[in-house]
Formats: structure tokens, C-alpha cells, sequence
């Protein structure tokens, strides 16, 4: 793809109303450095320089989506606490509506608190409550969307799992029963934990050891040359056969992705990213980018080397971050050249 082309395709992301429907997190990092080991235990002393916070999981996909111009329309839950009204107010700030977004007092916000010394990632505190939502909450999320798309203000769907309790197979199933009847593309980001194995999704975009998991393989590591990763053939004609997706779309980490439709050829596109830093949220920087490609008009296989430039400008970024729209299109100059 010329640069050209990949810039008039962002020029038409601009305006793109995507719902994002999923587990919605709060991401804080802890900055720091660390010059001593501590006396109590085997582990490192940081000392604290900063903290900041952003949207992570279905929220950093939100994010992505507005970095680059599209209007983003959260569905999910956070909890009726301080962080809570952290996260609410980070999505406020970037969302077209939040009339998706429910609170509960019994369940806690999904927070991920990364310590991080000279950008090096020491650990990571999880706090969330993965159980499924009430009923009342599933009602409302379905409710909400149906009347959000029968009055024309969203053009796409994004699924985003992370198995917190917000994604079931009874709502994946609603969702793209409403896709089929407004003709809106319902695009998945699968997890593992959460195999529901529902037929006609637009598109999947898991991992390669996600991919493995959801067809119920052993996994296998990679190999760059695609068309003979017998393991990996196997694995994505198996998830075929149980979710039927118009595409699949496997990140294969440092070998790219590869785009796959029943009956073609495999696509693969090898990586673009010159230096790894952090690869928290690339999966998000994927779906997002592809989502709005395909909105644009372009064709898969465009879709998936834009999405597949996209990844490669995140992982050079420290944290999770997204992708703006000037590095986006310049990606394709520095590859040209």
C-alpha cells in the first residue's frame, strides 16, 4: 500500500461512530527507579517519581479510535467508586455518548496498576470482579445498543473480551443478530476463557496462542513462512468451523499477522515494528485500526496491513498508548524508504 493511500483512508476515518462493548478498564502506572534491593525480600525498591492513568482494555481500544478521529461509543460497567468515576471521566472526555455505560455499587472497576522503574515493568496489580453480570445488566447493554443502531448512530461494532464478566455467548449472539438485521460489521477480540463459538461475526482478531486455545489445541510456536505452519492451518480451519467469521485475523507477534478467509489464500503481513518496548494494548491498536479501515472502504487485506503499521508504531511506546494518525500514515514513508 502507497502512503497515499493509507492517508486518504485515515482522512475517512474522521467521523466513524464505533460502539466498543467489553470489559472497560482503568490502566495506572506507577513511574519510578530503582537503585536498591530491599532488606525485607528479594525485590526492588522503587522509588515513586509519578503516577498517571489511562483508559485500558475495551476503554484503550475507545482510545485508539478517537486518537484517530472516529467517535467512539462505550458499552460496559464500572463500579460506583473513586475509580470508577476516574475511568468515566477519562471516557467522557473522548466519547460520542456514554449512555452504554452502567454503573454498579457491587462490582468493582477492573483496574490493571503497572510499577514501572526506568520503563522497565516490575509487576502488575490486578483488582477486578470477573463474574457475569446480572441479568438486568445484560438487558440493558442489549437495549441500549438496539435503540443506539436503529437510530443510525453507530456504524460498527467492536467486541472486546478480556473474560471479566462482561462478554457471554448470550450477549455475542444478541449483538450480532443486531449486526445482521442493521447490516453493521460486529468485530471480536475472543478470549480463551470464553469459547462461545458464535457464527457470523465480521471479523475475529485473537493471537496466535489465543487461536490455539479457542480451537482446542496444544500450542505450537510460529514459524515465519506461513503457508507451510501446518499447526497453525489446522488451528484456524478449526476456528472456522466453529464461528464461520468472514475473516480471521491472527497476530503472530514478531511475524506479523496473517488474514484468513474460508476458501483463499492466506495473507500474511510481516511485522513493521522496528523497536519493541511494551506490547500492552497492541491487540486493541489492531482491531480498532482494521474496524476503521473497513469502514473506510478499504479491502481486507488493506485493512490488515494498516492495522498490521498500526501495531507496529505501539510497541515502540512505552505503556499502553495509541496510535495518531500522523505516525500512522508516516509508518508507510519510513517503510518505503
Amino acid at each position: 500500500m502507497e502512503q497515499r493511500d493509507a492517508a486518504a483512508f485515515v482522512e475517512k476515518f474522521k467521523g466513524c461512530r464505533v460502539a466498543v462493548i467489553g470489559d472497560l478498564m482503568l490502566d495506572r502506572y506507577i513511574w519510578g527507579k530503582a537503585t536498591r534491593i530491599s532488606q525485607e525480600a528479594p525485590v526492588p525498591v522503587v522509588t515513586v517519581e509519578r503516577t498517571t492513568s489511562e483508559p485500558g482494555g475495551a476503554a484503550n481500544v475507545m482510545r485508539n479510535l478517537a486518537t484517530l478521529g472516529a467517535h467512539p461509543i462505550p458499552f460496559g460497567v464500572v463500579g460506583n467508586e473513586d475509580a470508577g468515576d476516574e475511568l468515566s471521566g477519562l471516557l467522557e472526555k473522548i466519547a460520542f455518548s456514554m449512555q452504554g455505560v452502567i454503573k454498579d455499587s457491587t462490582r468493582r472497576t477492573t483496574q490493571k496498576t503497572r510499577v514501572l522503574a526506568a520503563s522497565q515493568q516490575v509487576v502488575r496489580i490486578d483488582t477486578e470482579d470477573t463474574g457475569p453480570l446480572p441479568e438486568i445488566h445484560l438487558e440493558t447493554l442489549i437495549e441500549t445498543l438496539r435503540s443506539s443502531v436503529r437510530q443510525g448512530q453507530i456504524h460498527a461494532v467492536i467486541v472486546e473480551d478480556y473474560a471479566k464478566g462482561v462478554v457471554s455467548k448470550q450477549l455475542l449472539a444478541e449483538i450480532v443478530a443486531i449486526g445482521h438485521q442493521s447490516g453493521i460489521p460486529i468485530m471480536l477480540d475472543p478470549h480463551p476463557a470464553n469459547p462461545a463459538n458464535v457464527p457470523g461475526l465480521t471479523l475475529m482478531t485473537p493471537n496466535r496462542a489465543e487461536a490455539f486455545a479457542l480451537a482446542g489445541a496444544y500450542y505450537v510456536d510460529g514459524r515465519p513462512d506461513i503457508p507451510n505452519d501446518k499447526s497453525l492451518l489446522q488451528v484456524v480451519e478449526r476456528l472456522e468451523s466453529l464461528w464461520s467469521p468472514d475473516y480471521l485475523l491472527v497476530t503472530l507477534g514478531a511475524h506479523g499477522m496473517a488474514l484468513f478467509k474460508q476458501g483463499a489464500t492466506a495473507l500474511h503481513v510481516p511485522t513493521k515494528a522496528r523497536e519493541v518496548f511494551d506490547v500492552s494494548g497492541a491487540g486493541d491498536t489492531v482491531i480498532a485500526v482494521f474496524s476503521l479501515a473497513h469502514l473506510a472502504g478499504a479491502t481486507p487485506e488493506e485493512a490488515a496491513i494498516m492495522a498490521n503499521h498500526a501495531a507496529g508504531v505501539v510497541v515502540g511506546k512505552v505503556g499502553t498508548a495509541p496510535v495518531y494518525p500522523d505516525e500512522l500514515v508516516e509508518s508507510f514513508k519510513e517503510i518505503a524508504s
